[in-house]
């Protein structure tokens, strides 16, 4: 009689039948499906249990069992919860969990891992022990390109599929709109505004929601629990923060004043993992910080358009806005401005990892970034040390736009990946979605398989070595 194979699985609360369908489909019924997870009512393979007994067990002066001290530093760095709490506190979680995710991996022996995208210390050591036993490890992630999601663990490209030129020809045709916008954006001012509501209400009552959360036993320690309640905490305040920006003919004439060169910032989401893994310039993990930093460096030298994201309008901490506001070369747009119309007010774009990098740089627009986002290959973007000097202008050339396209497209799957908890398996199109993304990433798998590709875990353990390289 044969034993099924393994496939570990890393589950939250909400997408437990999401994840499960998604297994299925790729590696057969026949598959054993190990659900991990630091909530122990969905845990079937006792990280939790095993995490809470070596956290007690774990000294702050303990070594780690396969992690460098490089390897320990930046995945601390770059957890949320890990890098704000007290350091002897933070060794003995990574320390705890490290022999935890072990033990799973001990017991479990799988040939693969499916997770979410990394955004986490837990889901990190995952990827890095993964990596170390040579089992792939498969991160799903929404993307910006309607209908398609990517394979990525920290956000590294990983380059998926062949495209022709008509998927190019359609791409393009859509993505160069000048009123272009993501699906995942907010669409109107009404919206924006509801959303703003939305966010300081739901956000009221977390910091004492997720403290009695933690004291239900076993809790304590859950990552998810702890690093809500910090956050809310830090964002908490007792009305919304109302963000005041120009727009119209204020900012038309802003460009005509003849003062220095306009550089459009769009604000991202933060924490996210879009800033605190996909980045290699982990200046920017101190989001607030990094931001009035750079503008005060280039006071004279350049003005800087600053947008908030439409999606976290009002939703960051206490005092941001206003230290912006008074910084003399910055100009705060209204949120309802379109992106594409501040791209074409600038000499240059600068990001993290923002699409809005994607966007500018199709329309031939410098654009500034150490972070090395995913959606551009080596030499499409400038380093954020440009601004010491002039920049190149705008220049549209259609083959560039081609094999920026061409790049992203080899990037990204078919497939819409529901990220939001909502997925339910008695929705049909849901279980389509779902179905389309197994196609997807079974093609995939054959294409790395038929290569002879190590597997995406051994590409999550280059990213991560050069993502710390680079940091220190």
């Amino acid at each position: 009689m044969t034993t099924a194979e393994t496939v570990l699985i890393y589950v939250r609360p909400w997408n437990v039948s999401q994840m499960e369908h998604l297994a299925l489909g790729v590696w057969g019924e026949d598959v054993h499906l190990a659900l991990a997870s630091e909530h122990p009512s969905v845990d079937r393979c006792d990280l939790a249990q095993s995490f809470n007994a070596a956290f007690q067990a774990t000294s702050p002066n303990a070594k780690p069992r396969h992690l460098t001290e490089a390897e320990a530093a930046d995945v601390t760095l770059r957890c949320r919860l890990l890098r704000n709490v007290k350091p002897g506190l933070s060794r003995r979680l990574l320390l705890a969990m490290e022999q935890a995710i072990d033990a799973v991996l001990d017991e479990t022996e799988p040939k693969a891992m499916l997770s979410l995208t990394i955004d986490s210390y837990v889901m990190d050591l995952f990827a890095i022990l993964c990596a170390r036993r040579g089992i792939r490890f498969i991160g799903l992630v929404p993307s910006f390109i309607k209908e398609h999601f990517r394979l990525s663990a920290r956000g590294e490209y990983v380059e998926s599929r062949d495209v022709t030129e008509a998927e190019i020809d359609e791409a393009l045709a859509t993505l160069i709109v000048t009123d272009y916008r993501p699906d995942f954006l907010v669409q109107s001012p009404r919206e924006m505004r509801k959303q703003m509501w939305r966010l300081w209400l739901r956000n009221l009552p977390k910091p004492l929601w997720f403290a009695l959360r933690r004291l239900k036993p076993g809790e304590r320690l859950n990552y998810h629990y702890w690093a809500s309640q910090n956050i809310a905490r830090q964002y908490w305040s007792l009305w919304p923060r109302r963000l005041n920006g120009i727009s119209g003919p204020d900012l038309a004439a802003v460009a005509q004043d003849g003062g220095p060169g306009l550089i459009y910032l769009p604000l991202q989401m933060s924490p996210e993992a879009t800033i605190d893994y996909w980045s290699s310039d982990t200046r920017w993990i101190d989001y607030e910080h990094f931001i009035l930093e750079l503008v005060r460096r280039h006071r004279g030298e350049w003005r800087f358009l600053i947008k908030e994201h439409p999606n976290l309008l009002g939703y960051r901490s206490r005092g941001f806005y206003s230290r912006l506001e008074a910084e003399p070369n910055c100009i705060m747009v209204a949120p309802k401005v379109p992106s594409n119309d501040l791209v074409s007010l600038s000499r240059g774009v600068l990001v993290c990892t923002g699409t809005a990098g994607f966007e500018a740089a199709l329309r031939g627009k410098p654009v500034l970034s150490d972070s090395e986002p995913y959606y551009a290959s080596a030499g499409d973007l400038l380093p954020v040390a440009a601004l010491d000097g002039d920049l190149p202008p705008q220049v549209e050339d259609p083959a560039r736009q081609r094999r920026l396209i061409a790049h992203l497209l080899r990037g990204i799957l078919p497939g819409r990946f529901l990220n939001n908890g909502t997925w339910s398996a008695d929705n049909p199109q849901h279980r389509q979605w779902n179905d389309t993304m197994v196609a997807s990433i079974r093609q995939y798998l054959e294409r790395v398989d038929g290569q002879g590709a190590g597997g995406a875990g051994i590409d999550v353990a280059r990213a991560q070595t050069s993502q710390s390289m680079r940091s220190q």
